[in-house]
């Protein structure tokens, strides 16, 4: 009986490990340079550039407008939806997307509502 019963702890440890690895996005995907475009964005904020890089184990990353660096006061991954915090002009805009066949497609949450943003690798 308590074979049986270290074999099924075991059984759904493992298979809580898998599942668990399986939807964990490799933050590591996003590491590079990324041209955005946002073509319904304000004139000044249509193009521009967001930088990742690793950190030891920890995620960072930078947005930059006309040469301006603005660094992400925060990074959330939550399996494919990786979701960044910037503050431009004291407003903070949370940009949200997903990795789509090599691109990241999302939308960009702004005061004058949301904004369709894609970003293709440098």
């Amino acid at each position: 009986m308590k074979t049986k019963n270290l074999l099924l702890t075991f059984s759904l440890l493992f298979a809580f490990y898998v599942q668990l690895n399986a939807a964990t996005f490799d933050q590591k995907k996003l590491v590079g340079k990324w041209e955005y475009s946002a073509p319904t964005a304000p004139p000044n904020y249509t193009t521009g550039q967001i930088n990742f890089s690793m950190q030891g184990d920890k995620l960072k990353g930078e947005l930059v407008i006309e040469g301006q660096k603005v660094d992400f006061s925060q990074i959330t991954i939550k399996e494919d939806l990786i979701s960044v915090v910037v503050y431009l002009e004291s407003t903070p805009i949370t940009v949200s997307f997903k990795m789509v066949n090599e691109k990241l497609e999302g939308k960009a949450d702004t005061p004058d509502g949301l904004v369709a943003l894609t970003a293709i690798r440098k």
